[in-house]
């Protein structure tokens, strides 16, 4: 199983969110760049990037980007370029995704953009999106949430296989647009349409338990995935996230049948609650 170390973006500082609320944020002084070298030395071979202002704004900064190249320009500079890069954040439209697949980025993470599409798809209207919105306390800005609503049949066959699809959950419902939103889907459910669309590989984040360090809550993830085994519907790829805070929960998903492909770690390193290093040598 994949140990997959997070950076985390408000712009170009290293942050972690409670539960994504901008409103209880920790800001940490080690620069991504340190942070990338530092996991690189642990023996990482993905690493997970967020841009948390472009996920909540709906448009990818300056500052951000900039860190992007940087984080390439020291993988690619290396003489072991083993290391993927997935990043997320603020991916609504087809030039972005592109830009950053042609730069070198290995898996674009997407979620918001897909999701109302595929809502709309499922018997939503627009105006059913808004209420989600309201009762989230957002406004719904179209163009701003879903600039293109043909995105996921603009991605070619080979480019969604380097697609991760974000399916954010809160109990049975699946959240979107920064977590601020739910949408009375469930995981399993989305995934299984985004399955039919060439769509298989997925990151499921519990959004409770995201930024905690509560412990991964293995209760959820087992039912999504017994009732995707259950269908005979299995991605090829299913990272989890959210709540880790010790090698125990490792062992937990290892534990599941079939165990997930990969596992993102972000605040319990930042706090020095997780070694990196021995959790490779252990279970990668």
């Amino acid at each position: 199983m994949l140990i997959i170390p997070a950076i985390d973006l408000k712009k170009d500082r290293v942050v972690r969110l409670y539960k994504g609320d901008f409103n209880r944020i920790n800001y940490y002084e080690s620069s991504p760049e340190d942070t990338f070298l530092e996991y690189l030395e642990a023996g990482i071979k993905r690493l997970h990037v967020i841009f948390l202002w472009a996920a909540f704004s709906g448009s990818i900064s300056g500052e951000e980007e900039g860190v992007i190249d940087r984080i390439l320009k020291i993988r690619d500079n290396r003489a072991n370029k083993e290391c993927a890069i997935q990043v997320g954040g603020g991916m609504r439209t087809f030039s972005i995704i592109s830009g950053l697949l042609s730069r070198g980025i290995d898996r674009v993470i997407t979620g918001t953009a897909f999701l109302i599409p595929l809502a709309i798809e499922e018997g939503f209207t627009k105006n059913d999106i808004k209420m989600f919105y309201q009762e989230g306390g957002k406004e719904f800005k179209e163009e701003k949430e879903v600039p293109e609503y043909d995105l996921m049949e603009r991605i070619g066959d080979r480019e969604r296989e380097k697609i991760l699809v974000a399916i954010d959950y809160r109990n049975e419902e699946t959240a979107l647009s920064g977590w601020q939103v739910t949408v009375p889907l469930t995981p399993q459910h989305v995934i299984k349409n985004l399955m039919k669309k060439g769509y298989r590989r997925f990151i499921l984040t519990n959004v409770e338990k995201d930024g905690t360090l509560e412990g991964v809550d293995t209760d959820p993830i087992e039912k999504i995935i017994d009732r995707l085994a259950f269908s005979g519907e299995m991605p090829e790829e299913i990272i989890i996230s959210g709540g880790v805070s010790s090698h125990g929960d490792i062992v937990k998903l290892q534990n599941l049948n079939p165990p997930p492909h990969g596992v993102v770690v972000g605040k319990a390193l930042y706090q020095k609650k997780f070694d990196l290093k021995s959790a490779i040598e252990k279970y990668q």
